[in-house]
């Protein structure tokens, strides 16, 4: 929330007051904008038919080789927009797995092109 520039921190939050305050809430023109929803992975067909500004795929690709965390990885790239993130979870790393993304933060990465790092 530091990081967010005055206007945008007043257009969709609020600041606890009283008993609350130090922490915020979220706007309904914001929570209105946001979408979650749950899909299994490994199904062969996944029922999306658009695209998301962010995927949250946290702390489940672990849980899978790496052939299929690559396969995984591969499924996600035409589901963001230009300029989408996937965000992961601490002790997930995909730098080695996919061409397709690269890290951009500790556990954020973003679509990427060229090859793996040596």
């Amino acid at each position: 929330m530091a990081k967010l520039d005055p206007a945008r921190l007043k257009r969709f939050f609020m600041r606890g007051r009283g008993a609350n305050e130090g922490q915020v809430k979220v706007r309904a023109e914001l929570a209105d904008m946001v979408r979650f929803e749950t899909l299994n992975l490994l199904a062969p067909h996944w029922p999306i038919n658009e695209k998301f500004d962010a995927i949250f795929c946290r702390n489940v690709m672990i849980y899978f080789d790496k052939p299929t965390q690559a396969r995984i990885l591969r499924r996600f790239v035409p589901l963001l927009k230009p300029g989408g993130l996937l965000f992961a979870g601490h002790s997930e790393n995909f730098t080695y797995i996919s061409r397709d993304f690269r890290l951009r933060g500790q556990t954020v990465y973003e679509q990427a092109s060229g090859e793996l790092p040596v």
